[in-house]
């Protein structure tokens, strides 16, 4: 079981993935399932969102119980993210799920203030070994970080990319992902990128507003 915590934009879900694809692929394995929780559900609506791990709940608690610890005998890793919008009962469900003999899935637990959540429930939170807080960018990992994550900033001076952290970026992945859009959408149609200082000024004035 894990908590994937941090301030919102600072990457975790894209972390999240990244990690998630470089699993090796175990015989039998059903892989993950990801499960975005868009507002804050009952308990029964807790225990009718793994429908997308492709088995059709019946209405009975019980035999709908049932049928998800079934379903989660098959080594698995089930991520819940924005998992600080379920109520303490529905965090309680998912212990007793993960407490079950057995199930063999592995408990992914994600979102902005996921950890204060989890701490609400001190029996689920005990339970957690690994707490993973996924951080703001330091001006250092900056450039290494979005030069991997998209080919246009391989060529941006170092200098040009402390500039745009220090006025619009502030080490936040969210805010880098849509300068690096707008940035892409000015470069459209020519065969190479180029990003000088006036782009990035244009695209930070865009994105932020006047400087």
């Amino acid at each position: 079981m894990v908590c994937l915590y941090g301030d919102a934009g600072h990457g975790k879900t894209v972390a999240l993935q990244y990690a998630l694809s470089r699993l090796p692929h175990r015989p039998g394995s059903a892989g993950s399932t990801s499960v975005c929780i868009r507002r804050c559900p009952s308990c029964a609506g807790c225990s009718r969102t793994p429908s997308k791990l492709g088995r059709r709940l019946p209405r009975g608690a019980g035999e709908a119980d049932l049928t998800l610890v079934n379903a989660l005998r098959q080594p698995r890793v089930l991520v819940l993210d924005e998992a600080q919008r379920l109520p303490g009962p529905a965090l309680e469900f998912l212990r007793g799920l993960w407490d079950h003999p057995d199930t063999d899935t592995a408990l992914v637990l994600a979102g902005a203030g996921s950890e204060r959540a989890l701490r609400r429930v001190p029996a689920l939170a005990s339970r957690v070994p690994t707490w993973e807080l996924v951080p703001r960018l330091s001006r250092r990992e900056v450039a290494t970080v979005m030069a991997a994550c998209h080919p246009l900033w391989e060529d941006v001076s170092e200098d040009d990319v402390a500039w745009v952290d220090e006025h619009v970026g502030h080490g936040n992945f969210r805010t880098w992902a849509k300068l690096t859009s707008h940035l892409t959408a000015e470069n459209h149609g020519r065969s190479r990128a180029v990003v000088d200082r006036r782009l990035l000024e244009r695209a930070c004035a865009r994105l932020m507003g006047p400087l």
